[in-house]
């Protein structure tokens, strides 16, 4: 790695880490103020929910700061594996969702976007710029999705919100490592 790209990387890693260090400082503070404002009258607050909370906010910021430093050192490889690993993941969730007779139309999106997703990341890691934006949309749309869904995600699997919030982050940092590499897919 040449000298510049390493101090290139090296200052990328001290904000990187900076911001999620103060992230998790706010968090800190602001969990302890959270949790004693819905204890009832008389009630303690609850310490083990208090620390799962902080540890998973914890997990979070330092799983999308390592896909955001990765992203920042090569986009196109991270976020063309990070879109197959979704597509994997919504296919298992699909099958998953057949086995638990969940609705018809989630088990058809799950199955679908499984299979679209490593598809359009094979033709876009090859120059294809239809699956490229293609690709980023659909990780857009379903970052959005699962951002939003992410309380139903919680109830449903039986994890902390913070845990939830992992998948969305995930599919940021890959749909902003995808469109870093937007130079590479010129307007015919």
């Amino acid at each position: 790695m040449p000298e510049l790209s390493r101090q290139v990387a090296s200052r990328t890693a001290t904000v990187i880490g900076a911001l999620a260090l103060a992230l998790n400082a706010a968090f800190y503070f602001l969990s302890s103020s959270y949790f004693d404002s819905h204890r009832l009258p008389g009630d303690i607050v609850d310490t083990t929910a208090l620390g799962k909370a902080r540890t998973a906010f914890a997990i979070l910021s330092l799983v999308v700061g390592a896909a955001a430093f990765g992203a920042s050192l090569a986009p196109k490889l991270v976020g063309h594996i990070t879109a197959v690993v979704l597509g994997l993941g919504a296919l298992v969730a699909g099958v998953e969702a057949y086995s638990s007779h969940l609705p018809a139309v989630m088990i058809a999106v799950l199955i679908t976007v499984g299979v679209l997703l490593p598809t359009l990341a094979h033709f876009s890691w090859r120059g294809s710029r239809g699956a490229w934006s293609f690709l980023i949309a659909i990780i857009a749309v379903f970052g959005t999705v699962t951002f939003f869904g992410s309380p139903k995600v919680r109830n449903v699997l039986g994890v902390g919100f913070w845990s939830a919030m992992i998948i969305p982050a995930i599919q940021y940092v890959a749909m902003s490592a995808l469109w870093m590499v937007r130079g590479d897919y010129p307007v015919a």
